[in-house]
């Protein structure tokens, strides 16, 4: 934007649309409250419309705080929500659909196997000193264990159906059509449709984030919008999760599944990008949620830990 432009409210509007990807008409009241926001005046200069839709769109991106309550901060392991991994998400969308889930009212995680708890130190579990010899996986890392033998039981949970709606699941519908078809942005399309209509739909938007996942081995920017779709996953699952969440949501559980994918996912792209202590944190959820590990995690939370850069880990 050329720094002699002078810039009016409406243009101002129509700028923070096109950035945002979000509809001009829902925007009208940040931008009409821009002025008293940033302490000027209309019009803007080039200059100074530059710097209020930095503003802006940092205020559409910035997180919803964690479920918890001052005495609940700190004590105990538990589970570390995304906004106290980052303090803002990659879409400009994602805070405006948790406000419209709230809105329509959460549906909570329940206890799960008639209240039966996890007992690390069962059968279940992985021993008192499990092998950290290679095998097919790789060298898998234990440290993570100890926190959780530790912890002792806990209860397992199950989280709400994330396929909402009658009939065929909108991600099975859009998988068949991929299938039948080999038309890829028809399926991009097919998932952004299910999540338009209802947000809800968990495993849509952690399929759209591998999508963009594997778009990005050969298009940069694809992996931001992985990001996006996996941080929205994340957080409309954590929705559902009690405040200072400590239990377990096993595999085993359908429900959960959908979840575990966004984290792994989320993990994966947040090391790609460079991001390992967020990716570690992420990771360390996973592991703590689901300790039996379906997913292999244990093979790659010490190298994210590390800081070891992503191409040394594929071998790029």
């Amino acid at each position: 934007m050329p720094t002699t432009t002078s810039v009016s409210e409406e243009e101002l509007r129509t700028l923070l649309a096109e950035r945002s990807g979000l509809p001009a008409d829902s925007l009208w009241v940040p931008v009409h409250l821009a002025p008293r926001t940033f302490g000027t005046s209309w019009p803007l200069s080039g200059t100074r419309a530059e710097e209020v839709l930095s503003g802006l769109l940092d205020g559409l991106r910035r997180v919803l705080p964690p479920p918890l309550h001052d005495d609940e901060d700190g004590h105990g392991r538990r589970y570390v929500y995304l906004s106290e991994i980052t303090g803002r998400y990659e879409r400009c969308d994602t805070r405006r659909i948790l406000d419209r889930i709230h809105a329509a009212g959460v549906t909570p995680a329940r206890q799960d196997f008639d209240g039966e708890d996890y007992d690390p130190r069962s059968e279940r579990g992985w021993g008192a000193r499990p092998s950290a010899v290679a095998d097919r996986g790789g060298t898998p890392s234990w440290t993570w264990w100890r926190a959780v033998r530790e912890a002792g039981p806990r209860p397992f949970y199950q989280m709400p159906d994330p396929y909402v709606g009658e009939g065929a699941l909108p991600v099975d519908r859009a998988l068949d059509l991929r299938e039948g078809t080999g038309n890829d942005a028809a399926y991009r399309e097919a998932l952004r449709a299910a999540v338009r209509e209802d947000p809800r739909q968990i495993d849509c938007w952690a399929h759209l984030g591998s999508d963009a996942f594997t778009r990005a081995e050969t298009d940069d920017s694809a992996l931001s919008e992985a990001l996006g779709f996996y941080q929205t996953a994340v957080a409309v699952a954590e929705l559902s999760l009690p405040p200072a969440f400590s239990g377990v949501l096993a595999w085993s559980e359908l429900n959960n599944r959908p979840f575990h994918r966004a984290l792994h996912g989320l993990g994966l792209t947040w090391w790609q990008l460079g991001e390992p202590e967020k990716a570690a944190a992420v990771f360390g959820n996973s592991l703590w949620t689901n300790p039996d590990d379906n997913q292999g995690i244990r093979y790659l939370i010490k190298q994210v830990r590390a800081g070891v850069p992503w191409h040394q880990h594929t071998g790029e």
